[in-house]
């Protein structure tokens, strides 16, 4: 069973921290804490209110297990659980973030006894007796990966268990006709001005042609394309996945950190850091001009570990040589656990503090003559060059631009 995802993190001194926002749910005032870096964080998404409210219409009750598929922050698990309070909860999500906000909200919210954790859809999710899969459905997932969450449901649902979903209007037709199944029973559909619900069950348990011990991520389900690549006279292949950035054309970030790599082509590394991986063109190409001994990958977003790992595996490079850290931040478990190199892009949406924090973070992860690459928009990297050097922290050994993205190298301080 996966384990509770839990936060060390003071909530007084969360550097992703944006706002609470408060949500009366029937009888119950619930109080959440957001960040900006996440799903809704001006407030509860109307589509979670709209599906929320037909629970409520539908006369549910006596609910016993539930999978919030997707939690967020948490508003519709912790809802259900409050609601509910003998309710055996699940909540799921592929960011890390959203597993600590969800962690928080419960107990913020004094809803104990429910399981959080990570899993991208349900690969992670082994219970098989739900009474209720509830879900608001991200629309840009690609068309295998939505009908996966739409139909796979079935598999982790007890007899007479239903699901409840919410999708915004631009897909709802689509949506209709994947559930438009002489196996499903739709009980119900309502239109709202940019949101549909559907809540439905299956009549009988399709026979599954796939092996079900994998997950979806493992049998091809969020593939999109591949991409053949030379770098410093190295051919790579990447495979790429729905849902995440650089599917086609590789970010100005990217293409500054992959130049980048020249200071370390040829090298022989004990450790390496990457972090917020992506589609895995960096630790690939690092594989391949250097002689790496260990590769940490570090990302919130669980497909993005899934896919940077999966390529380096097909480029060559040995799985048990690489650790993947599905978390906040970027220490390492192990004080022992040193890089010579951190190497990744700072997202703008997280914010000048969230920056702040991971080249804390990075400094502490560096061997004593290790460097941090890092790469972002011009104003995120000129905030950090001022904040390592007001601090005291590292050394600017050097610093590109090109098209509004800017790279620093920083050297750390003995």
């Amino acid at each position: 069973m996966p384990q509770s995802h839990t936060s060390g993190n003071k909530l007084a001194s969360d550097p992703h921290f944006k706002k609470n926002v408060f949500f009366r749910y029937r009888e119950h005032c619930l109080n959440f804490r957001v960040s900006q870096s996440l799903f809704s964080s001006h407030d509860i998404d109307l589509g979670t209110k709209h599906l929320l409210k037909t629970l409520k219409d539908q006369k549910i009750k006596g609910l016993e297990k539930v999978l919030d598929l997707g939690c967020g922050y948490g508003p519709i698990g912790i809802a259900i659980k409050t609601i509910f309070p003998s309710t055996k909860v699940h909540m799921v999500d592929k960011d890390a973030l959203a597993l600590e906000y969800s962690q928080k909200n419960a107990e913020l919210n004094r809803a104990s006894d429910i399981k959080i954790y990570g899993s991208l859809g349900y690969d992670n999710v082994s219970d098989k007796d739900f009474n209720l899969i509830i879900s608001n459905i991200p629309a840009k997932v690609g068309v295998g990966v939505l009908e996966h969450l739409l139909k796979s449901a079935q598999f982790h649902l007890r007899p007479s268990g239903r699901v409840a979903i919410v999708v915004i209007d631009a897909i709802g037709d689509y949506v209709a006709k994947i559930l438009a199944d002489s196996d499903i029973k739709i009980l119900l559909q309502k239109r709202w001005p940019g949101h549909l619900v559907f809540h439905y069950e299956f009549l009988r348990k399709a026979m599954s042609t796939t092996n079900l011990s994998l997950g979806a991520f493992e049998l091809g389900i969020y593939n999109r394309t591949e991409k053949a690549l030379s770098f410093f006279d190295s051919d790579i292949l990447i495979k790429t996945t729905y849902n995440l950035p650089e599917f086609d054309t590789l970010s100005y970030e990217t293409e500054l950190l992959l130049k980048s790599l020249k200071i370390i082509k040829g090298q022989k590394l004990q450790r390496v850091t990457i972090f917020n991986p992506g589609q895995g063109f960096i630790p690939v190409v690092l594989s391949k001009i250097a002689a790496v001994k260990q590769i940490n990958l570090v990302d919130r977003d669980l497909q993005a570990l899934k896919i940077s790992k999966e390529n380096l595996v097909s480029n060559g490079y040995p799985p048990d040589r690489i650790s993947t850290m599905h978390q906040v931040g970027i220490l390492g478990k192990e004080e022992s656990d040193k890089s010579q190199y951190v190497i990744g892009v700072l997202t703008e949406k997280d914010g000048p503090l969230v920056h702040a924090m991971l080249v804390k973070q990075a400094a502490q992860q560096l061997t004593k003559t290790g460097l941090l690459i890092v790469a972002s928009r011009s104003t995120p990297i000129a905030r950090v060059a001022t904040f390592v050097i007001s601090e005291k922290l590292m050394t600017v050994l050097n610093r590109h631009k090109s098209k509004g993205i800017s790279l620093i190298v920083l050297k750390k301080k003995a």
